[in-house]
């Protein structure tokens, strides 16, 4: 649980009560900000020639890594300055960059106790020269739930990796490569917890090649933790009245680094990018075929695409989101557990990034609804099971406990049971999400592509192997090249060999439609102003229709439409909010649509870099021994071949964030995920169950 930070004010100046240290200089912070890490760290010599160097054939990107941040003014300073360097680009680099991708800017950092918003507004409020950048950052700033908090600010080219909690649980889940450290939190003797071999051990896993370091402290440990990590440090004077403060660069001067992959799990350690010689300059891929047009397929095209990778999505039907995503109505928010295990760790943050991304695409809520949604507790055990919850974990800002009264005045009708209200949660029209994510200049979409093959051929000297995809249109042979691949097509993945090794099952389901306007319900609307989960679904009438349900199918693959489905959804509807069924007529004029949704044994969805099978039974055979069994030789994947699918029927709350991790893993940019979620995430998870004992 999250504890905000405790502030006292003296002349403007927050204070930590916890640590009795100033967040800022009462002199002049911002100046110090632009001394201590800005200038000591040469970040604008470095994104000139970033900027300078983009060339066709890479995905270039530069990482911070900050411990501690505070107020923001640090991330809010290093913004400004990459704006700066942005539009100092001369005309010949803009047409460059139109024709390689433009470089992205990664602010890694961590907090543990976090401001709450009205207190970082009114630090902030000391920096008018910040009032642009601040006030994106208030607007996007994440609700204070403990983990990885993914913001985008797309118009900059920049993102804010943001994670609430213990810098000991976050350094050691960190993928990435760091380019620059600001070193900042409260003083050493202070804030010794911090200070530790935690911090500089990781450090030695993630810097990059001649990454750099910057501290405002001189302090003995901090110096004796850079050497021994193998920095090469340097004292500096210091801002005002400091004496010195340290520099640092990265040499490796203490030996060679332990490979990412030599531990007992080199099977969730596919990107070649961290501890690489290579610089975030390198090769990366430029262009993309996507395989699936529903949500994970639309939201990994996307991901993709804003990155300056040439995408082409395929899809068998004849047009995108006209399968499990084609629903008029599908409901966005997360079913969490009362321990807040793994599972439902992913689905927060998924729920949490979902919505930070239909706000930013489709701020008119034209299709979609932020109306909220009661998870009512539909017998005992949930009741119970809800109660668990609300008195474990303080997420109040996310999703809180209402009772029964409560609960009919939310929602407008009356409500019999107690719940969990996520305020801020509602309903999506899947399809018009799907086509807003793909009107990207970077995206091309082909329909009516019935993917036949998939092969990677054969590698060129110096080059990483291309992926060529073959189908079928109006019984056409097409090919397809590209760097690289995301299948994302639901159950009908494992039918291509490469990762015919998935569990995935199809599971149909139907949802039903009620007319409103007609003849048998003179009513144009239904009173209800929120969506209401429980057994089954109902969302607020849209288009002057009622949608509820779903019916799953369970030991059928039949993907009709049936009369029965409806009755049963409809006998559900008058069981589970009976004040919402009566609003219907005796015989409401009903319709269903069926779909087919995919599936795996534990409900997770699947994504990520693809293990080769072939490969990995006979090089860990010994897993059959002891699944703790370690190896000394790195996990051999597919390149550029990646998984987004198996979300059931919460694609809505995780499909776009596990397109996020992809693309990390392929750009080798800092994953959107902690380590421990990515690999519950992972296809290889798959791989290493049947050989395990």
């Amino acid at each position: 649980m999250i504890k905000p930070a405790h502030i006292e004010w003296s002349d403007e100046t927050p204070i930590s009560a916890a640590f009795d240290d100033v967040y800022f200089s009462k002199a002049s912070g911002i100046d110090e900000t632009r001394y201590v890490f800005l200038q000591q760290n040469h970040l604008a010599e470095r994104w000139q020639t970033l900027f300078s160097h983009t060339t066709v054939g890479s995905s270039p990107h530069f990482t911070i890594a900050e411990t501690g941040f505070g107020t923001g003014l640090n991330f809010l300073c290093a913004w400004q300055l990459w704006q700066q360097i942005r539009s100092q680009c001369t005309p010949s680099q803009q047409a460059a960059s139109q024709a390689s991708p433009s470089p992205w800017l990664h602010f890694v950092s961590v907090e543990k106790f976090p401001l709450m918003k009205e207190s970082l507004a009114q630090a902030l409020a000391h920096w008018p020269e910040l009032a642009e950048q601040s006030e994106k950052l208030l607007a996007a700033y994440p609700p204070l739930v403990d983990g990885w908090h993914t913001l985008t600010f797309a118009e900059d080219n920049l993102v804010l990796h943001l994670f609430l909690g213990d810098i000991k649980h976050w350094l050691p889940n960190i993928r990435g490569q760091v380019d620059a450290w600001f070193l900042d939190g409260f003083a050493p003797s202070k804030n010794p917890e911090m200070w530790d071999a935690t911090l500089f051990d990781n450090m030695a896993r993630l810097t990059a090649n001649n990454g750099t370091a910057a501290t405002f402290t001189s302090a003995g440990l901090v110096k004796r933790g850079l050497k021994g990590a193998g920095f090469s440090i340097k004292k500096v004077k210091g801002f005002g009245h400091k004496r010195e403060m340290l520099t640092a660069q990265f040499n490796a001067s203490c030996g060679p680094r332990k490979p990412a992959w030599l531990n007992h799990t080199p099977w969730f350690n596919p990107s070649p990018v961290i501890n690489s010689s290579k610089p975030n300059t390198g090769n990366k891929p430029i262009s993309a075929i996507v395989i699936g047009g529903g949500i994970a397929g639309c939201a990994s095209a996307y991901a993709l695409a804003k990155r300056g990778v040439k995408v082409t999505l395929l899809e068998q039907n004849t047009d995108i989101a006209l399968g499990g995503s084609g629903n008029p109505q599908g409901v966005l928010y997360a079913k969490l557990s009362a321990d807040m295990n793994a599972h439902s760790q992913f689905y927060l943050a998924g729920y949490l990034h979902s919505l930070r991304l239909l706000n930013e695409l489709m701020p008119d809520k034209q299709h979609w609804r932020d109306c909220g949604v009661l998870q009512l507790a539909f017998n005992e055990k949930e009741a119970k099971r809800q109660q668990q919850f609300n008195a474990r974990h303080g997420l109040d800002e996310v999703v809180h406990f209402v009772d029964a009264e409560q609960a009919s005045a939310i929602a407008g009708t009356a409500i019999e049971q107690s719940g969990l209200f996520f305020p801020k949660g509602g309903w999506v029209s899947p399809r018009h999400w799907c086509q807003r994510l793909t009107q990207h200049d970077n995206i091309k979409v082909l329909c009516a592509q019935h993917v036949t093959a998939l092969t990677q051929l054969e590698e060129t000297v110096g080059e990483t192997p291309r992926w060529q995809v073959r189908s079928l249109q109006n019984d056409q042979a097409q090919t397809f090249d590209a760097d690289m691949v995301v299948i994302a097509n639901a159950h009908m993945s494992r039918q291509l060999q490469a990762v015919n090794f998935l569990p995935t099952k199809a599971l149909p389901g139907q949802v039903t439609k009620a007319q409103l306007g007609d003849a048998k319900a003179t009513e144009t609307s239904i009173s209800l102003n929120t969506v209401l989960c429980g057994a089954s679904y109902v969302a607020p009438s849209h288009d002057q229709q009622l949608v509820f349900g779903a019916t799953y199918r369970l030991k059928s693959e039949d993907e009709s439409i049936q009369d029965s489905d409806n009755q049963i959804n409809l006998e559900n509807l008058n069981k589970d909010f009976p004040s919402v069924g009566q609003q219907l007529s005796s015989a409401p004029a009903l319709t269903g649509r069926a779909a087919t949704r995919c599936t795996v044994p534990d409900y997770t969805p699947v994504a990520g870099a693809v293990l080769n099978p072939e490969h990995f039974n006979p090089a860990y055979a010994d897993l059959k021994n002891s699944k703790n069994w370690t190896f000394d030789q790195p996990a051999h994947f597919l390149s550029g071949l990646y998984l987004n699918c198996g979300h059931g029927s919460r694609g809505l709350s995780s499909a776009p964030l596990c397109a996020e991790l992809i693309t990390a893993q392929a750009l080798g940019e800092p994953w959107p995920l902690p380590a421990e979620l990515a690999d519950v995430l992972s296809p290889s998870r798959f791989l290493v169950k049947a050989l395990t004992p």
